[in-house]
């Protein structure tokens, strides 16, 4: 590494001893400029460095025609849960989206084979997202492009190692490795080769309890979102609708002439929306619409960006199509004639793809709309039922209901005046309240979150350059006293 001798970065253009040279890889890709000053400052870092290949105990992955057939899928909650590309993001396992596989499958193939408190690599397409599978799950399929390492505790623990993988220092590696342009894709091999550097285990534990601090108020998150959920269940008694959707089979009926007048497209009619509707005006005492819960409706506009403008997040209709509001993508304009965002605000996406997706806003920042995501802004006297509202028009029976209103063909979208036609059914204050409670601190919650994993991202960064403050690592022992 001491013969690396960076000429230019744009174009990369260096000179480097052969015995730098891997014999299997001889595309100029590789040497870029970025990968050897990356590994460079991993070496000189000071810190102890080896191979993962060196801390692995078990390592598996469904390879070539190993792995579940999409036959032998099982719903969410059968069979073994089924870990797949999808479910790893953000460093943590999203276990509402697993689905299950049946358990012969999982015994007669160790390749596929994963358990609590392993670590979790995607090695095609999307390479280098990690997440470690939490307790409580005993055994766990994998799909495939996904690989399983335990490691040995006593040189390294699992949440460093997950952090620092998450970090650009191992990320660059990963790119580096890759073959394949399209689909780049990380062998077992390669995997073995990311170098990987062992601080000390107060370092490793102070970064490690952010990343564990982080996956406690995940959980914590879904608990109250499970909460919530299960409220309006019973308010609304939703079992009670989705049997009685269950149980309809009619292919066509007959509609007063007063309802056809608001549209002429068959579609509209559906048993299932008459089922809904009525459904929900039956079993409240009284139902108001959004239109008149709403202060004003409004969207963003395109922006024209200022290097001498103040700093604002963007919201586009892309940061709540999880059905909650991210807060990544900042720009610089002049905001004086811009519309920011309030505490409490609903944002819909109106057209496109995310097309009924919705988040409160419970963020501290200041925010701006793109032109494809309307505002609700409720009047003062309902702001409490943000969460009551959220929770109402996301629900899997009742979101179509949206939708129901788009028009248009090739691509459908919301005009504002959908909102004279969404019934909100009135039940108890006292429960509006709590759900409206439940979804801001389900919000925090996730935004604490995403703050401590990226600050032990950034522990690991100036670890690795040798900027670390040691005296925080006295900071928490005297806290912990």
């Amino acid at each position: 590494m001491d013969k690396i001798y960076v000429n230019s970065m744009k174009p990369s253009i260096l000179y480097i001893d052969e015995s730098t040279i891997e014999s299997d890889r001889v595309d100029s890709h590789f040497y870029h400029s970025k990968y050897m000053i990356n590994e460079k400052k991993l070496i000189k870092s000071g810190l102890k460095i080896v191979t993962l290949g060196e801390v692995i105990s078990k390592m598996n992955s469904p390879i070539g025609w190993q792995g579940i057939p999409s036959a032998s899928y099982l719903p969410k909650g059968i069979g073994i849960p089924l870990i797949r590309v999808q479910n790893v993001s953000d460093l943590m396992l999203d276990k509402d989206t697993l689905i299950g596989v049946q358990e012969y499958i999982y015994q007669e193939q160790p390749a596929i084979q994963a358990e609590a408190e392993d670590i979790i690599i995607t090695r095609v397409g999307t390479i280098g997202r990690v997440c470690i599978i939490p307790q409580g799950i005993d055994k766990i399929a994998m799909g495939q492009n996904l690989t399983r390492i335990k490691v040995d505790t006593d040189i390294i623990s699992s949440e460093f190692l997950t952090i620092f993988m998450a970090s650009e220092y191992c990320q660059l590696q990963m790119r580096r490795y890759a073959y394949g342009g399209v689909q780049p894709s990380l062998t077992n091999k390669n995997i073995k080769q990311l170098l990987i550097p062992i601080p000390t285990s107060e370092i490793q534990k102070y970064i490690g309890d952010k990343v564990r601090r982080a996956e406690e108020l995940r959980e914590e998150a879904k608990r109250l979102k499970e909460e919530a959920e299960d409220t309006l269940d019973r308010e609304l008694k939703l079992n009670e609708l989705h049997m009685k959707l269950k149980d309809s089979k009619k292919k066509y009926g007959w509609r007063d002439i007063e309802l056809l007048k608001q549209r002429i497209d068959s579609d509209y009619y559906a048993d299932k929306f008459i089922i809904k509707e009525e459904h929900l005006k039956n079993h409240t005492r009284e139902n108001m619409f959004l239109n008149d819960l709403t202060e004003v409706i409004f969207t963003g506009k395109k922006l024209i960006e200022n290097e001498n403008g103040e700093e604002v997040c963007y919201i586009q209709s892309g940061d709540i199509s999880s059905n909650f509001l991210d807060v990544n993508n900042k720009v610089k304009v002049n905001t004086d004639k811009l519309r920011l965002l309030e505490q409490k605000d609903i944002l819909l996406a109106k057209d496109g793809e995310t097309i009924g997706k919705l988040a409160v806003n419970y963020s501290d920042k200041k925010l701006i709309l793109n032109e494809h995501t309307y505002c609700l802004r409720l009047k003062q006297t309902h702001k409490i039922y943000s969460g009551y509202i959220y929770y109402l028009l996301r629900n899997e029976l009742l979101n179509d209901l949206i939708k129901r209103e788009a028009t248009g063909s090739a691509q459908k979208g919301l005009n504002q005046d959908f909102t004279i036609k969404i019934v909100i059914p009135m039940i108890d204050q006292k429960i509006i309240s709590r759900l409206d409670e439940l979804e801001e601190l389900r919000c925090k919650n996730i935004y604490q979150s995403k703050q401590l994993i990226q600050q032990a991202k950034q522990d690991v960064e100036v670890l690795i350059e040798g900027n670390f403050d040691m005296s925080k690592l006295n900071d928490t022992t005297t806290e912990s006293r």
